[in-house]
Protein backbone atom coordinates (compact mmCIF):
# COMPACT_ATOMS: atom_id res chain seq x y z
CA UNK A 1 0.00 0.00 0.00
CA UNK A 2 1.43 3.30 -0.73
CA UNK A 3 0.65 6.51 1.06
CA UNK A 4 1.05 9.68 0.40
CA UNK A 5 2.03 12.24 2.45
CA UNK A 6 1.72 16.24 1.66
CA UNK A 7 4.40 18.16 4.11
CA UNK A 8 7.40 17.02 5.46
CA UNK A 9 7.25 18.85 8.41
CA UNK A 10 7.72 17.19 11.72
CA UNK A 11 3.92 15.85 11.57
CA UNK A 12 4.67 14.41 8.37
CA UNK A 13 7.88 13.16 9.09
CA UNK A 14 6.25 11.42 11.80
CA UNK A 15 3.78 9.52 10.04
CA UNK A 16 5.93 8.79 7.55
CA UNK A 17 8.86 7.01 10.31
CA UNK A 18 5.50 5.25 11.73
CA UNK A 19 4.53 4.10 8.32
CA UNK A 20 7.76 3.06 6.98
CA UNK A 21 8.44 0.62 10.48
CA UNK A 22 5.33 -1.28 9.50
CA UNK A 23 7.14 -2.00 6.11
CA UNK A 24 4.56 0.52 3.77
CA UNK A 25 5.61 2.70 0.59
CA UNK A 26 5.55 6.07 1.67
CA UNK A 27 5.99 9.11 -0.80
CA UNK A 28 6.56 13.28 0.62
CA UNK A 29 5.62 16.23 -0.89
CA UNK A 30 6.80 19.88 0.03
CA UNK A 31 7.81 23.02 -1.35
CA UNK A 32 10.45 23.66 1.05
CA UNK A 33 14.29 22.25 0.13
CA UNK A 34 14.76 21.99 4.00
CA UNK A 35 12.29 20.36 4.55
CA UNK A 36 13.07 17.56 1.53
CA UNK A 37 16.51 17.65 3.60
CA UNK A 38 15.78 16.77 6.98
CA UNK A 39 13.35 13.82 5.85
CA UNK A 40 16.49 12.55 3.51
CA UNK A 41 17.37 9.67 6.82
CA UNK A 42 13.68 8.22 5.66
CA UNK A 43 13.37 5.76 2.96
CA UNK A 44 10.65 7.05 1.25
CA UNK A 45 10.18 8.57 -2.07
CA UNK A 46 10.60 12.70 -1.67
CA UNK A 47 9.20 14.97 -4.26
CA UNK A 48 10.04 18.72 -3.76
CA UNK A 49 6.80 20.46 -4.84
CA UNK A 50 3.23 22.05 -4.05
CA UNK A 51 0.40 19.26 -3.47
CA UNK A 52 -1.29 21.47 -5.23
CA UNK A 53 0.59 20.36 -8.44
CA UNK A 54 -0.31 17.75 -10.86
CA UNK A 55 3.19 17.01 -11.66
CA UNK A 56 3.93 16.48 -7.67
CA UNK A 57 1.50 13.82 -7.14
CA UNK A 58 2.25 11.88 -10.45
CA UNK A 59 5.95 11.97 -9.54
CA UNK A 60 4.82 10.47 -5.66
CA UNK A 61 2.61 7.96 -7.66
CA UNK A 62 -0.85 9.03 -6.97
CA UNK A 63 -2.17 6.12 -9.32
CA UNK A 64 -0.79 3.62 -7.17
CA UNK A 65 -1.54 5.00 -3.31
CA UNK A 66 -4.34 4.26 -1.36
CA UNK A 67 -4.34 6.97 1.12
CA UNK A 68 -3.40 10.43 0.80
CA UNK A 69 -2.77 12.89 3.60
CA UNK A 70 -2.51 16.02 4.18
CA UNK A 71 -0.29 17.32 6.77
CA UNK A 72 0.79 21.22 5.73
CA UNK A 73 0.65 23.54 8.32
CA UNK A 74 -2.16 25.61 6.21
CA UNK A 75 -5.75 24.12 7.38
CA UNK A 76 -7.66 25.51 3.92
CA UNK A 77 -4.75 24.04 1.88
CA UNK A 78 -5.45 20.61 3.38
CA UNK A 79 -9.14 20.48 2.99
CA UNK A 80 -8.60 21.89 -0.80
CA UNK A 81 -5.75 19.48 -1.73
CA UNK A 82 -7.56 16.63 -0.83
CA UNK A 83 -10.32 17.36 -3.39
CA UNK A 84 -7.50 18.14 -5.99
CA UNK A 85 -5.68 14.49 -5.29
CA UNK A 86 -9.16 13.17 -5.96
CA UNK A 87 -9.04 14.76 -9.41
CA UNK A 88 -6.33 13.81 -10.45
CA UNK A 89 -6.28 10.06 -8.43
CA UNK A 90 -9.83 9.85 -10.45
CA UNK A 91 -8.02 11.26 -14.23
CA UNK A 92 -5.00 8.26 -13.70
CA UNK A 93 -6.91 5.06 -13.15
CA UNK A 94 -10.41 5.90 -14.61
CA UNK A 95 -12.15 5.91 -11.32
CA UNK A 96 -14.47 8.44 -11.41
CA UNK A 97 -15.47 9.25 -7.76
CA UNK A 98 -12.08 8.11 -7.04
CA UNK A 99 -13.18 5.41 -4.67
CA UNK A 100 -10.04 3.79 -4.21
CA UNK A 101 -8.09 6.63 -3.26
CA UNK A 102 -8.76 7.67 1.27
CA UNK A 103 -7.82 11.21 2.09
CA UNK A 104 -6.92 13.03 4.88
CA UNK A 105 -7.09 15.87 5.75
CA UNK A 106 -4.87 17.64 8.93
CA UNK A 107 -6.38 20.64 10.14
CA UNK A 108 -5.42 22.68 13.61
CA UNK A 109 -8.57 24.76 14.32
CA UNK A 110 -11.74 23.14 15.51
CA UNK A 111 -13.73 26.44 15.07
CA UNK A 112 -13.69 25.05 11.50
CA UNK A 113 -15.56 21.91 12.41
CA UNK A 114 -17.86 24.05 14.02
CA UNK A 115 -21.51 23.36 12.23
CA UNK A 116 -22.59 26.72 14.19
CA UNK A 117 -19.67 29.05 13.54
CA UNK A 118 -17.35 26.81 10.85
CA UNK A 119 -18.08 25.19 8.03
CA UNK A 120 -18.56 21.69 9.44
CA UNK A 121 -19.36 18.61 8.69
CA UNK A 122 -16.22 19.15 6.58
CA UNK A 123 -16.37 15.48 5.09
CA UNK A 124 -19.59 16.37 3.33
CA UNK A 125 -18.37 18.67 1.23
CA UNK A 126 -14.56 18.91 1.17
CA UNK A 127 -13.57 15.36 0.04
CA UNK A 128 -11.72 14.59 2.91
CA UNK A 129 -12.38 10.81 3.98
CA UNK A 130 -11.45 12.14 7.67
CA UNK A 131 -10.67 14.74 9.19
CA UNK A 132 -7.63 14.85 11.76
CA UNK A 133 -8.33 17.61 14.37
CA UNK A 134 -6.32 16.34 17.55
CA UNK A 135 -7.14 19.11 19.65
CA UNK A 136 -9.10 17.23 22.45
CA UNK A 137 -6.91 14.44 22.40
CA UNK A 138 -4.53 16.47 23.54
CA UNK A 139 -6.32 18.22 26.05
CA UNK A 140 -7.33 14.96 27.62
CA UNK A 141 -4.34 13.56 27.47
CA UNK A 142 -2.44 16.19 29.48
CA UNK A 143 -5.38 16.65 32.00
CA UNK A 144 -5.30 12.73 32.77
CA UNK A 145 -1.37 12.82 33.14
CA UNK A 146 -1.61 15.70 35.84
CA UNK A 147 -3.41 13.28 37.85
CA UNK A 148 -0.30 11.10 38.15
CA UNK A 149 2.91 13.03 37.51
CA UNK A 150 4.87 10.23 38.42
CA UNK A 151 3.71 7.95 35.77
CA UNK A 152 5.98 8.55 32.81
CA UNK A 153 3.35 8.37 30.32
CA UNK A 154 -0.49 8.15 29.93
CA UNK A 155 -2.08 7.57 27.19
CA UNK A 156 -6.19 7.43 26.53
CA UNK A 157 -7.30 4.06 25.12
CA UNK A 158 -10.78 3.83 24.09
CA UNK A 159 -13.44 5.59 25.91
CA UNK A 160 -12.59 5.32 29.60
CA UNK A 161 -9.48 3.18 29.82
CA UNK A 162 -5.89 4.47 29.89
CA UNK A 163 -2.37 2.71 29.08
CA UNK A 164 0.29 3.78 31.61
CA UNK A 165 3.80 3.61 31.18
CA UNK A 166 6.01 3.54 34.04
CA UNK A 167 9.73 2.78 35.23
CA UNK A 168 10.39 0.62 38.07
CA UNK A 169 12.15 2.71 40.56
CA UNK A 170 14.52 0.89 43.59
CA UNK A 171 11.71 1.15 46.21
CA UNK A 172 9.16 -0.86 43.97
CA UNK A 173 7.85 -4.18 46.00
CA UNK A 174 7.57 -5.60 42.67
CA UNK A 175 11.25 -6.14 41.89
CA UNK A 176 11.77 -10.10 41.95
CA UNK A 177 8.01 -10.78 41.33
CA UNK A 178 6.81 -12.38 37.81
CA UNK A 179 4.72 -10.09 35.95
CA UNK A 180 1.88 -12.79 36.61
CA UNK A 181 2.02 -12.45 39.53
CA UNK A 182 1.58 -9.05 40.47
CA UNK A 183 -2.23 -9.21 41.61
CA UNK A 184 -0.97 -11.89 44.36
CA UNK A 185 0.46 -8.59 45.93
CA UNK A 186 -1.36 -5.40 45.11
CA UNK A 187 -5.12 -6.11 45.06
CA UNK A 188 -7.40 -4.58 41.98
CA UNK A 189 -3.81 -3.73 40.58
CA UNK A 190 -4.03 -3.22 36.58
CA UNK A 191 -2.40 -6.46 34.81
CA UNK A 192 1.17 -5.93 33.00
CA UNK A 193 0.72 -6.15 29.45
CA UNK A 194 4.20 -5.22 28.24
CA UNK A 195 7.49 -4.78 29.32
CA UNK A 196 10.60 -3.14 28.18
CA UNK A 197 14.09 -4.00 29.65
CA UNK A 198 16.16 -2.00 27.80
CA UNK A 199 18.51 -4.62 26.39
CA UNK A 200 15.92 -6.06 24.38
CA UNK A 201 13.56 -3.63 24.07
CA UNK A 202 9.65 -3.72 24.15
CA UNK A 203 7.78 -7.03 24.04
CA UNK A 204 4.36 -8.18 25.18
CA UNK A 205 4.47 -10.03 28.72
CA UNK A 206 3.58 -14.04 28.94
CA UNK A 207 3.46 -13.81 33.18
CA UNK A 208 7.13 -15.49 33.59
CA UNK A 209 9.07 -12.42 32.97
CA UNK A 210 10.82 -11.18 36.47
CA UNK A 211 10.57 -6.98 37.39
CA UNK A 212 13.94 -5.16 37.89
CA UNK A 213 14.94 -1.96 38.65
CA UNK A 214 14.54 0.07 35.81
CA UNK A 215 12.43 -2.12 33.62
CA UNK A 216 9.38 0.17 32.03
CA UNK A 217 6.07 -1.69 33.01
CA UNK A 218 2.84 -1.07 30.63
CA UNK A 219 -0.04 -0.86 32.57
CA UNK A 220 -4.00 -0.91 31.06
CA UNK A 221 -6.81 0.52 33.53
CA UNK A 222 -10.58 0.75 33.43
CA UNK A 223 -10.68 4.25 35.16
CA UNK A 224 -7.49 7.30 36.44
CA UNK A 225 -8.79 5.87 40.06
CA UNK A 226 -6.25 2.78 39.65
CA UNK A 227 -3.49 4.98 38.84
CA UNK A 228 -2.38 5.09 42.76
CA UNK A 229 -2.38 2.12 42.78
CA UNK A 230 0.14 1.67 39.59
CA UNK A 231 2.78 4.36 41.76
CA UNK A 232 2.62 2.95 44.74
CA UNK A 233 3.58 -0.78 43.15
CA UNK A 234 6.75 0.80 41.40
CA UNK A 235 8.10 2.78 44.84
CA UNK A 236 7.10 6.44 43.58
CA UNK A 237 4.85 9.10 45.44
CA UNK A 238 2.46 11.81 43.96
CA UNK A 239 1.43 14.81 46.02
CA UNK A 240 -2.24 14.41 47.26
CA UNK A 241 -4.74 16.83 44.48
CA UNK A 242 -7.97 17.93 45.85
CA UNK A 243 -10.85 16.71 44.79
CA UNK A 244 -11.59 20.52 42.86
CA UNK A 245 -8.05 21.51 42.59
CA UNK A 246 -6.83 25.60 41.92
CA UNK A 247 -5.74 25.55 38.70
CA UNK A 248 -4.04 28.36 36.63
CA UNK A 249 -3.68 28.20 32.99
CA UNK A 250 -0.91 30.78 30.76
CA UNK A 251 -2.84 31.34 27.72
CA UNK A 252 -6.01 31.95 26.51
CA UNK A 253 -4.77 30.03 23.12
CA UNK A 254 -7.47 27.13 21.66
CA UNK A 255 -5.95 24.59 24.21
CA UNK A 256 -5.71 27.10 27.13
CA UNK A 257 -9.77 27.57 26.82
CA UNK A 258 -10.54 24.05 26.12
CA UNK A 259 -8.07 23.06 29.63
CA UNK A 260 -10.52 25.83 31.29
CA UNK A 261 -13.38 24.29 30.27
CA UNK A 262 -12.36 20.98 31.29
CA UNK A 263 -11.63 22.08 34.97
CA UNK A 264 -14.81 24.62 35.21
CA UNK A 265 -16.83 21.40 34.29
CA UNK A 266 -15.14 19.39 37.21
CA UNK A 267 -15.77 22.26 39.65
CA UNK A 268 -12.42 23.66 39.89
CA UNK A 269 -11.41 27.60 40.28
CA UNK A 270 -9.63 28.46 37.83
CA UNK A 271 -7.26 31.52 36.51
CA UNK A 272 -5.96 32.01 33.04
CA UNK A 273 -3.56 34.61 32.57
CA UNK A 274 -3.28 35.85 29.01
CA UNK A 275 -0.75 38.73 27.44
CA UNK A 276 -2.64 39.76 24.46
CA UNK A 277 -6.00 41.66 25.50
CA UNK A 278 -7.78 40.53 22.53
CA UNK A 279 -7.54 37.24 23.55
CA UNK A 280 -8.22 37.80 26.91
CA UNK A 281 -11.46 39.61 25.97
CA UNK A 282 -12.91 37.14 23.58
CA UNK A 283 -12.52 34.63 26.73
CA UNK A 284 -14.43 36.64 29.20
CA UNK A 285 -16.92 37.38 26.27
CA UNK A 286 -17.57 33.64 25.58
CA UNK A 287 -19.86 31.15 27.21
CA UNK A 288 -17.53 29.36 29.84
CA UNK A 289 -16.64 33.60 30.75
CA UNK A 290 -19.77 33.60 32.59
CA UNK A 291 -18.44 31.36 34.97
CA UNK A 292 -18.38 32.60 38.65
CA UNK A 293 -15.37 29.89 39.22
CA UNK A 294 -13.16 31.67 36.00
CA UNK A 295 -11.15 34.64 36.66
CA UNK A 296 -9.17 35.78 33.12
CA UNK A 297 -6.26 38.21 33.53
CA UNK A 298 -4.43 40.67 30.86
CA UNK A 299 -0.96 40.64 32.21
CA UNK A 300 3.02 39.23 31.22
CA UNK A 301 2.85 35.48 32.57
CA UNK A 302 6.47 36.21 33.57
CA UNK A 303 5.71 39.10 35.82
CA UNK A 304 6.87 38.62 39.43
CA UNK A 305 4.33 41.06 40.74
CA UNK A 306 1.04 39.29 39.20
CA UNK A 307 2.40 35.87 39.69
CA UNK A 308 2.69 37.22 44.02
CA UNK A 309 -0.60 38.66 43.70
CA UNK A 310 -2.28 35.81 41.66
CA UNK A 311 -0.60 33.44 44.74
CA UNK A 312 1.12 30.76 42.14
CA UNK A 313 2.76 28.86 45.06
CA UNK A 314 -1.23 28.30 46.05
CA UNK A 315 -2.07 26.80 43.06
CA UNK A 316 -2.47 23.07 42.52
CA UNK A 317 -2.01 22.25 38.94
CA UNK A 318 -0.27 25.51 36.60
CA UNK A 319 -0.33 24.82 32.48
CA UNK A 320 1.48 26.73 29.84
CA UNK A 321 -1.00 26.46 26.90
CA UNK A 322 0.75 29.65 25.00
CA UNK A 323 2.24 29.04 21.22
CA UNK A 324 5.68 29.84 22.18
CA UNK A 325 7.37 26.57 23.47
CA UNK A 326 10.41 28.82 24.59
CA UNK A 327 7.92 30.78 26.92
CA UNK A 328 5.78 27.48 28.08
CA UNK A 329 8.71 25.86 29.26
CA UNK A 330 10.16 28.94 31.33
CA UNK A 331 6.69 29.87 32.42
CA UNK A 332 6.48 25.78 33.86
CA UNK A 333 10.25 26.22 35.47
CA UNK A 334 9.12 29.11 37.90
CA UNK A 335 6.05 27.42 38.91
CA UNK A 336 7.75 24.56 39.87
CA UNK A 337 10.34 26.72 41.44
CA UNK A 338 7.92 28.43 43.33
CA UNK A 339 6.68 24.75 44.97
CA UNK A 340 3.56 23.61 42.10
CA UNK A 341 3.77 20.48 41.86
CA UNK A 342 2.15 19.53 39.00
CA UNK A 343 3.49 21.64 36.35
CA UNK A 344 1.89 21.00 32.95
CA UNK A 345 2.81 22.30 29.51
CA UNK A 346 2.21 22.29 25.75
CA UNK A 347 4.76 21.87 23.03
CA UNK A 348 5.10 21.76 19.59
CA UNK A 349 8.47 20.31 19.15
CA UNK A 350 8.25 16.38 19.96
CA UNK A 351 12.23 16.94 20.65
CA UNK A 352 11.43 18.73 23.46
CA UNK A 353 9.40 16.97 25.65
CA UNK A 354 12.27 14.42 26.69
CA UNK A 355 14.69 17.34 27.25
CA UNK A 356 11.85 18.78 29.54
CA UNK A 357 11.57 15.76 31.40
CA UNK A 358 14.82 15.51 31.77
CA UNK A 359 14.62 19.27 33.87
CA UNK A 360 11.55 17.84 36.05
CA UNK A 361 9.13 19.54 34.89
CA UNK A 362 5.96 16.85 35.60
CA UNK A 363 3.88 16.80 32.27
CA UNK A 364 4.82 17.97 28.61
CA UNK A 365 2.93 17.04 25.87
CA UNK A 366 3.81 17.24 22.27
CA UNK A 367 0.52 18.69 19.86
CA UNK A 368 2.18 16.91 16.64
CA UNK A 369 2.99 13.39 18.61
CA UNK A 370 -0.36 13.50 19.44
CA UNK A 371 -1.41 14.54 15.80
CA UNK A 372 1.00 12.00 14.44
CA UNK A 373 -1.03 9.28 16.52
CA UNK A 374 -4.47 10.69 15.71
CA UNK A 375 -3.23 10.25 11.50
CA UNK A 376 -2.47 6.37 12.14
CA UNK A 377 -5.36 6.03 13.32
CA UNK A 378 -7.47 7.18 10.64
CA UNK A 379 -5.35 5.82 8.29
CA UNK A 380 -5.69 2.23 9.92
CA UNK A 381 -9.75 2.64 9.44
CA UNK A 382 -10.71 -0.64 7.90
CA UNK A 383 -10.04 -1.73 11.18
CA UNK A 384 -12.63 0.92 12.65
CA UNK A 385 -11.57 1.32 16.81
CA UNK A 386 -9.27 2.54 18.68
CA UNK A 387 -5.41 2.81 17.89
CA UNK A 388 -2.56 4.34 20.11
CA UNK A 389 1.37 3.99 19.64
CA UNK A 390 3.40 3.85 23.07
CA UNK A 391 5.95 6.42 22.54
CA UNK A 392 8.10 4.51 25.53
CA UNK A 393 7.54 1.20 23.90
CA UNK A 394 7.82 1.56 20.14
CA UNK A 395 7.94 -1.48 19.56
CA UNK A 396 4.03 -1.96 20.48
CA UNK A 397 0.80 -1.05 19.29
CA UNK A 398 -2.35 -1.27 21.04
CA UNK A 399 -5.75 -1.47 19.46
CA UNK A 400 -9.06 -2.39 19.38
CA UNK A 401 -12.02 -3.78 16.99
CA UNK A 402 -15.65 -5.06 17.06
CA UNK A 403 -16.11 -8.60 16.00
CA UNK A 404 -18.65 -9.34 13.39
CA UNK A 405 -20.73 -12.83 13.31
CA UNK A 406 -17.99 -14.25 10.77
CA UNK A 407 -15.34 -12.95 12.13
CA UNK A 408 -13.32 -16.15 13.17
CA UNK A 409 -12.35 -15.40 16.62
CA UNK A 410 -16.27 -15.26 17.78
CA UNK A 411 -16.76 -18.65 19.69
CA UNK A 412 -13.13 -18.73 20.88
CA UNK A 413 -11.88 -18.54 24.65
CA UNK A 414 -9.33 -15.66 25.41
CA UNK A 415 -6.67 -17.68 25.11
CA UNK A 416 -7.40 -19.92 22.33
CA UNK A 417 -8.35 -15.77 20.12
CA UNK A 418 -4.69 -14.85 21.27
CA UNK A 419 -3.03 -17.66 20.14
CA UNK A 420 -4.69 -17.55 16.70
CA UNK A 421 -3.70 -13.40 16.41
CA UNK A 422 -0.60 -13.66 18.08
CA UNK A 423 -1.93 -10.50 20.69
CA UNK A 424 -2.60 -10.05 24.15
CA UNK A 425 -6.06 -9.35 24.71
CA UNK A 426 -6.57 -6.34 27.66
CA UNK A 427 -10.40 -5.76 27.35
CA UNK A 428 -13.79 -6.77 25.98
CA UNK A 429 -16.50 -4.80 25.68
CA UNK A 430 -19.46 -6.20 25.86
CA UNK A 431 -23.75 -5.42 25.95
CA UNK A 432 -25.46 -7.27 28.77
CA UNK A 433 -29.41 -8.39 28.26
CA UNK A 434 -30.30 -4.36 28.72
CA UNK A 435 -27.95 -3.15 26.33
CA UNK A 436 -25.80 -2.04 29.01
CA UNK A 437 -21.79 -1.64 27.99
CA UNK A 438 -19.68 -3.59 30.58
CA UNK A 439 -16.20 -3.18 30.31
CA UNK A 440 -14.60 -6.41 31.12
CA UNK A 441 -11.00 -8.18 31.93
CA UNK A 442 -9.75 -11.39 30.14
CA UNK A 443 -10.45 -13.68 33.31
CA UNK A 444 -14.24 -12.13 33.61
CA UNK A 445 -15.12 -13.36 29.68
CA UNK A 446 -15.21 -17.31 28.91
CA UNK A 447 -15.97 -16.91 25.20
CA UNK A 448 -16.09 -14.09 22.71
CA UNK A 449 -19.33 -13.29 20.85
CA UNK A 450 -20.61 -11.20 18.03
CA UNK A 451 -19.94 -7.62 18.64
CA UNK A 452 -17.70 -7.72 21.05
CA UNK A 453 -15.37 -4.92 21.57
CA UNK A 454 -11.62 -6.46 21.87
CA UNK A 455 -8.67 -4.19 22.94
CA UNK A 456 -5.31 -5.91 22.20
CA UNK A 457 -1.90 -4.95 22.36
CA UNK A 458 0.25 -5.99 19.77
CA UNK A 459 4.01 -5.82 18.09
CA UNK A 460 4.47 -3.71 15.51
CA UNK A 461 5.93 -5.85 12.97
CA UNK A 462 2.55 -8.12 13.22
CA UNK A 463 0.40 -5.47 12.39
CA UNK A 464 -0.56 -6.21 9.06
CA UNK A 465 -0.96 -9.89 10.18
CA UNK A 466 -3.59 -9.07 12.85
CA UNK A 467 -5.06 -6.39 10.77
CA UNK A 468 -5.84 -9.49 8.39
CA UNK A 469 -7.27 -11.53 10.98
CA UNK A 470 -9.33 -8.74 13.05
CA UNK A 471 -11.09 -7.19 9.18
CA UNK A 472 -14.94 -8.23 8.91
Amino acid sequence: MRVIIGGAGEVGRGVANALRQEKRSVALIDPKPSAINESQSIDSLLVTGSVLSRDSLLRAGISDAEIIVMATNNDEINLLACAFAKRVYSEQVGDRNAAGLTAIAVISNPNLMNTDRGAGPLERWSRADHIVCSSDEIVEQLAAGLLAPSIDEILAFGDKSWISAVEVTSKSALIGVKTGEVSNIFVDIPSIYAISTGEEGGRLTDGSEIIKEGDVLVFVSRSTSQFSQITKAVGRVDPELPEKPQVAIFGATQFGNKLAKHYLKFGSEVVVIEPNLDYANELVGSKIGMNKRLDVIHGDPQDEDLLRELGIDQQDITIAALNDDNLNIAISMRAKDKGVSRTGLLLKDRALVEAVQRIGLTRPISRRLVTVTSILKSIHMNIPGAYQSIPTLPEIISMSATLSADNNLVGRTISDAENKIGSRIVMIEKEDEDGVLNVLTPNQVETLEMSDKIYLFLEKTDLKRVEKSLEN
